[in-house]
């Protein structure tokens, strides 16, 4: 591919950048997650402002959740439980641009929160459950996880979302790729991300690396999962959380960043969308500008490069708009582990309509990482074509 830099990129038009991120850019990854693409399309038909954004996802939610009652009510479990499961998906996108700990935040997440444990109740596909993992300071993490019916112990993939996504979103029960492929999946909402700033767990610079431990450490405890066997799979924001965990516990055998945040953070927090700094902000429970800075500022998987021993893939959009691929080929050139590096071609920071086939090939990457098919020495670029 040809070189074009972006190292001086600014956006600048929050307004534009809304409409492009919110109705364009995630309507793929929305489907993904499990949103009905009809209900992403009447409800983002209906946002006229970015200001409504909150009232228009809640009524949608509303919607399916009176439907999941009904059909409960009914005896129809099986309708009953895909109804409470959209309706906690599209409590997601209100709770997520609400910035504080505000009344209507916490009542929005006490109705997702009540919507997905139904629908875990009544979900009869495979296992699925909330579960609490033991943390810092007497809390808990908040966590997902799904493992694989009939398999003895099977392996165990740490999902990471980023920072404006939550552990509802990934991977999704109704087609869970990891689990396909005999994968369990514990998805966290770690410090600083969803339930957990709802509980006030917010993120430091170097937290998130503890909470995955504690993750590490929750499974081991099932007996269900072969703990020999730990995947760690971060995107966005959690590709540069993900390598942490893989930096600092040598019980991680594969770890994937996808939509790449690695090394500065100056592109998304001074030169993207105001909303990013904001909800960092949030995240951290820092209000002091330069303080927050300071921050931002150490926030570089630099140092820990050395330290990444494992199976290591690196997978970012050619036109990434919060990170240059500059940046994740600098971090690619720097790591001496086992690695791989995709880039689509054309594509943004979500990948586009390459996300379904993303989500297809990680799941066999991490697969075939996870069995020891990468060894010393390997390292392996794939640009691959628009589409």
């Amino acid at each position: 591919m040809n070189d074009r830099s972006r190292l001086n990129q600014r956006w600048v038009n929050e307004e534009l950048y809304k409409v492009l991120d919110v109705f364009g850019f995630r309507a793929v990854m929305f489907v993904e997650w499990g949103f009905r693409p009809a209900d992403v399309r009447r409800t983002t038909e209906r946002i006229k402002v970015p200001g409504a954004i909150i009232k228009q996802w809640v009524k949608t939610a509303e919607q399916e959740q009176k439907m999941a009652e009904e059909a409960e009510a009914s005896g129809h479990r099986e309708s009953a439980a895909e109804f409470y499961y959209r309706a906690a998906l599209y409590y997601g996108p209100p709770c997520g641009v609400l910035h504080a700990n505000t009344p209507r935040k916490l009542e929005l997440y006490k109705r997702l929160i009540h919507c997905y444990t139904r629908f875990t109740e009544l979900f009869d596909d495979a296992p699925v459950r909330r579960v609490e993992i033991p943390f810092e300071n007497g809390k808990t993490i908040p966590g997902i996880l799904q493992t694989v019916p009939g398999v003895e112990k099977a392996p165990c993939v740490l999902v990471i979302p980023g920072m404006d996504t939550i552990k509802e979103y990934m991977p999704s029960p109704y087609h869970n790729h990891f689990r396909r492929r005999g994968i369990a999946t514990l998805t966290i909402d770690g410090p600083g991300q969803g339930e957990s700033n709802t509980r006030e767990t917010w993120v430091t610079l170097d937290n998130f690396e503890r909470a995955g431990t504690a993750a590490i450490d929750f499974m081991e405890t099932i007996p269900e999962l072969d703990t020999d066997k730990v995947g760690v799979y971060g995107w966005s924001m959690g590709s540069y959380w993900g390598p942490r965990i893989a930096a600092h516990d040598p019980r991680v055998k594969a770890c994937v960043g996808a939509m790449g945040v690695y090394l500065q953070k100056d592109t998304i927090f001074k030169h993207s969308k105001p909303a990013y700094r904001a909800n960092y902000m949030y995240m951290s429970n820092i209000h002091d500008e330069d303080e927050f800075d300071a921050m931002a500022e150490a926030m570089t998987l630099e140092p820990l490069v050395d330290k990444i021993k494992c199976p290591t893939l690196l997978a970012m959009g050619e036109y990434d708009e919060l990170c240059p691929l500059e940046d994740g080929e600098q971090l690619f050139d720097m790591l001496s582990c086992p690695k791989e590096m995709w880039v689509y071609e054309d594509e943004t920071h979500t990948f586009g309509n390459r996300l379904p086939d993303f989500y297809l090939h990680v799941a066999d990457w991490m697969r075939d990482a996870m069995d020891g098919k990468m060894g010393d020495g390997y390292a392996k670029r794939i640009d691959h074509p628009a589409r």
